[in-house]
């Protein structure tokens, strides 16, 4: 078993140039298998081990939030209390009546957008952590209506520890948590213990050669809890034994009904049966629950997850993140360490004859801007998503085991209304409704000419926009307030494209990407400028909605 779990990993791990990783799968209260592959510094032939420190980005989450789940045993802070009536010195921005629970902000649900937090080349550029929370704690819905992942919520959490703990949050882990589960070389910070032990982070632009990064601090001072622990596979490993095992490993550092609160789905997309835990994301995957976390910032990915059923689970740290989404490919290898494959035939699912109720699934479905389509080639039902492919295999009616693209393993639901038509699918913790065509009319005959403003959110803030419009040109604010040409520029028939560009804020530029090549898409629809924004960079492209009004 080992030997493929092995096999897999080195494999897809050569296919990405990864420099270095370390990797243990944890099987009851034992860590049964670990190893250590590639270099941990490839400039200077240090090899990875199972002891080399990796800092894991997301995977902070659940280990943060069973920091703050001790705090709940103890009764200083209710799952279900809003977070502004217990948190001190700064407090969630919102405009809407319902205000975020605790609850909300460790699933996903608080009403927060997806921001990323700033990264610093020295420690003198970081804010205090409630200066950062005050920065990007603003709701841009109510609580409760959508799964959205949030790092700001779990800086909260990280902050909430350290209020109701009355010391630094990193100090509170450390004695909580890691010294109880004999984690000796895991913290959330980084002391000469940690830096002599972490192995050299590397990162890779668009089509560019795999670089080493620089030291580097995540925001804040201490630095943001949602995604800077730093940690070993083999420390990582006693987190996971306490979690499979109730709370227990060596000795109880939570209660098995906390657990088991933390395991249980508290927020599904839509009505499957996947969506998140307290911190942990919580799948279907071949048929059986799992829990796990993904993890990726400035030079290091990370991948943990497990089946609590089985008991058995893996641990993938790794020391490049490449800036395409990828993620250590843990849920395979965890499938393989199992006893399955991921060896699959479409034949063998081909159906001769079509159900009739594939037709009514066939079609194109959307979430922002964000569209898949489902249709059927030589038998099988395909889902096609960013621009890969995956053949579903029927379960259920309405329930299918997701082949490829992807999402190996992963359950797709179609939620059907009392007809039979389907009002969203939902795979992994993503939902998409059928895709309609926006029929609004443009008013050809508007003026374009004038000042337009608005506001917008990017991973990188909130932003006010100004778009000034003239006869002989047009110009746009960038996202640091400066006025920029949109070259070219084209403005008739009550639409507007333009393109421009625009600098990076200081705090993301150390990503690579110093500036976004920017498109504005545009049209004048019920008296306002309604489109998209699209942004390119060196690291990644992103698009916002966009919604300007004439100033008055």
């Amino acid at each position: 078993m080992f030997e493929e779990v092995e096999k897999f990993l080195v494999e897809e791990m050569d296919r990405r140039e990864v420099p270095g990783f370390a990797a243990a799968i944890v099987k009851g209260s034992e860590v049964v298998w670990a190893k250590g592959f590639g270099y941990a510094d490839r400039e200077n032939k240090v090899p990875a081990t199972p002891d080399t420190v990796f800092r894991v980005a997301s995977v902070s989450k659940p280990v943060i939030a069973t920091g703050l789940m001790k705090l709940v045993e103890k009764g200083l802070v209710g799952l279900d209390d809003p977070v502004n009536s217990v948190m001190e010195g700064v407090s969630i921005q919102t405009e809407f009546h319902e205000e975020p629970a605790v609850r909300n902000i460790l699933t996903h649900t608080s009403g927060l957008p997806v921001h990323v937090d700033p990264t610093f080349f020295s420690m003198e550029e970081t804010m205090p952590l409630a200066e950062l929370i005050r920065q990007s704690a603003i709701t841009v819905q109510p609580p409760n209506r959508e799964l959205v992942y949030s790092n700001t919520a779990f800086n909260i959490v990280g902050y909430l520890v350290g209020q109701l703990s009355g010391m630094p949050y990193p100090e509170y882990m450390e004695e909580a948590l890691f010294k109880p589960l004999e984690m000796d070389t895991s913290a959330f910070r980084q002391s000469k213990k940690i830096r002599d032990r972490m192995a050299q982070p590397y990162a890779r632009k668009k089509n560019g050669p795999i670089e080493p990064v620089g030291p580097w601090y995540g925001g804040s001072n201490p630095e943001k809890p949602c995604g800077s622990l730093f940690t070993t596979v083999n420390d990582l490993s006693n987190f996971l034994i306490a979690h499979m095992n109730g709370g227990v490993k060596g000795r109880r550092v939570l209660k098995k009904k906390t657990v088991r609160e933390m395991h249980r789905l508290q927020a599904s997309a839509g009505a499957s049966r996947s969506g998140y835990g307290i911190a942990w994301k919580r799948t279907i995957h071949y048929g059986r629950p799992m829990l796990s976390h993904t993890g990726g910032n400035l030079g290091w990915t990370a991948h943990v997850c497990f089946y609590p059923n089985e008991k058995l689970g893996i641990i993938v740290l790794c020391n490049l993140n490449d800036n395409t989404g990828w993620r250590p490919p843990a849920r395979e290898a965890l499938h393989i360490a199992s006893g399955g494959t991921l060896a699959f035939d479409p034949r063998t699912a081909a159906r001769r004859r079509l159900p009739r109720r594939w037709r009514l699934y066939e079609g194109e479905y959307a979430h922002g801007f964000m569209r898949v389509r489902v249709s059927v080639e030589d038998g099988n039902l395909v889902l096609e998503r960013g621009g890969a492919k995956a053949v579903l295999e029927e379960q259920s009616k309405t329930r299918y085991l997701v082949h490829g693209g992807g999402a190996d393993g992963l359950e797709l639901t179609f939620e059907l209304d009392e007809s039979g038509t389907v009002e969203q699918i939902c795979v992994d913790t993503e939902t998409y409704q059928p895709y309609v065509e926006d029929t609004q009319p443009i008013d050809e005959r508007a003026s374009l000419q004038g000042r337009w403003v608005g506001s917008y959110v990017h991973p990188h803030g909130y932003f006010e926009m100004t778009l000034d419009v003239e006869r002989d040109g047009a110009s746009v604010s960038d996202m640091l307030g400066s006025m920029v040409p949109l070259t070219p520029v084209k403005a008739e028939k009550g639409r507007l494209e333009g393109e421009a560009t625009f600098k990076a804020l200081p705090g993301y530029v150390s990503w690579g990407a110093s500036e976004f090549q920017v498109r504005l898409t545009l049209a004048t629809k019920g008296g306002g400028l309604e489109g998209r924004m699209d942004l390119k960079s060196d690291t990644g492209d992103s698009a916002v909605p966009l919604a300007l009004q004439r100033e008055k």
